[in-house]
């Protein structure tokens, strides 16, 4: 009995899975290879940091591989460990290492968290901020072609929020999606890109991406309203551009008009289309209102 009790101690003593896991994989590989891609991606964003503070970055990568066993857990070689962690391209491209990094620090009590980046604080930059956030978390795959930017940020509820709150700033859409693509880069290197949705969408929380969205009772009010979203993807192509379509013949079945003060001025347009919620889901609802 004695030995083995003296073994099962042995074998929990050898066990470094965190009782929190933080949102971290349970498996031990996964989370360790997690956890160290993202430690090495916050190593080589400080090269441009003063010698204490690269030492710092440096120390902390190793506390982690040696906190979460990594060469153990993983089951590799040096050479093929170290390969295996330096593939950070992905994690790099996901945008997101920062936060990873933070929640491997809490689960292996590694220290206090390191500081998040904040959105600016000019109120004409930070929804194009926002816009270029969701972008950045629709670009996991690491895919930056420009030519899909537009559908990607149309397609996704937030960032096509986002982009309309930009609108409502001087300039309207065109600026806006000039002023959200100069603000990608920002955010895929902020390797923050989930702390920064959430600050997004607690600054704007009609851009939640389950918001539902209630149609003006007024038809009138109403098909300003869907007119709206069908002119943003009408042109889009694949199901959004198919809904588009189909909402535009069924207003233009239903003979109802819009309303003038709303159909005839673009800053009251954003703003209904602001108070509705995200223009993907405002479409949505058109779909099912008319008939």
């Amino acid at each position: 009995m004695t030995a083995l009790v003296a073994v099962s101690m042995l074998v929990a003593g050898c066990d470094k899975t965190p009782a929190d896991l933080h949102g971290l994989p349970k498996d031990a590989a996964e989370r360790a290879t997690q956890c160290g891609r993202a430690a090495l991606a916050y190593t080589a964003a400080g090269g441009d940091k003063d010698a204490a503070e690269q030492k710092r970055r440096q120390d902390l990568l190793q506390k982690v591989i040696d906190a979460t066993d990594f060469f153990s857990a993983i089951g590799l070689d040096d050479a093929k460990g170290k390969a295996l962690l330096g593939d950070i391209k992905g994690t790099l491209a996901g945008g997101n290492w920062l936060a990873t990094l933070n929640n491997c620090k809490a689960a292996y009590a590694l220290g206090d968290a390191e500081p998040l980046p904040k959105l600016p604080d000019d109120p004409k930059t930070k929804p194009a901020a926002c816009a270029a956030v969701a972008v950045a978390a629709s670009f996991k795959d690491g895919t930056m072609d420009p030519t899909q930017l537009q559908k990607k940020v149309l397609s996704d509820p937030q960032s096509s929020y986002f982009l309309i709150a930009a609108a409502g700033q001087d300039g309207g859409l065109a600026a806006a999606q000039n002023a959200m693509a100069s603000q990608v880069e920002w955010a895929i290197a902020s390797g923050a890109v989930g702390p920064l949705t959430d600050a997004c969408v607690k600054e704007y929380p009609k851009a939640a991406a389950n918001a539902a969205v209630t149609l003006p009772a007024d038809d009138g009010q109403a098909v300003a309203a869907c007119s709206f979203s069908v002119g943003l993807f009408r042109e889009l192509g694949g199901a959004e551009g198919d809904m588009a379509q189909a909402v535009q013949k069924k207003l233009e079945a239903s003979k109802a008009i819009p309303d003038l003060d709303l159909a005839t001025s673009p800053k009251k347009l954003i703003a209904q289309a602001l108070d509705l919620g995200p223009p993907a889901n405002v479409l949505k609802a058109c779909d099912a209102r008319f008939k």
